[in-house]
């Protein structure tokens, strides 16, 4: 009986350690119901990598609160450069953005891309 019970416990472990390896960090977020879906807000200053006709971009964005992070994300058209994005993102997971004004940025955002 504890044989069959170790090799249970063997089994999950395993199977969760696979999960973290061979998932990538982005999928696992978008899966996870412990992260919770928020806006970051970045600004588009970098040129894209075009790879089949995608545009992607890794920017340094902002949450409603002022808390940096990194995000990478893919677009079908060369977005605007200078513009500010609000981007649903689960995590590394984006969801979508949309542009929006300098003015409609929090206060706390604002004043972490007028540095």
């Amino acid at each position: 009986m504890n044989k069959k019970v170790r090799n249970i416990v063997i089994a999950v472990v395993v199977i969760f350690a696979g999960f973290f390896v061979i998932v990538p960090e982005g999928e696992r977020a978008r899966i996870n119901p412990f992260i919770e879906l928020g806006n970051v807000y970045v600004q588009v200053n970098e040129e894209p990598v075009v790879d089949e006709g995608r545009y992607y971009y890794d920017l340094t964005g902002y949450h409603e609160d002022g808390k940096k992070t990194e995000l990478a994300f893919s677009a079908i058209k060369d977005l605007k450069e200078n513009a500010f994005l609000k981007i649903t993102a689960k995590g590394a997971f984006v969801k979508g953005y949309e542009e929006v004004q300098a003015e409609a940025l929090p206060e706390d955002v604002k004043a972490k891309f007028d540095k």
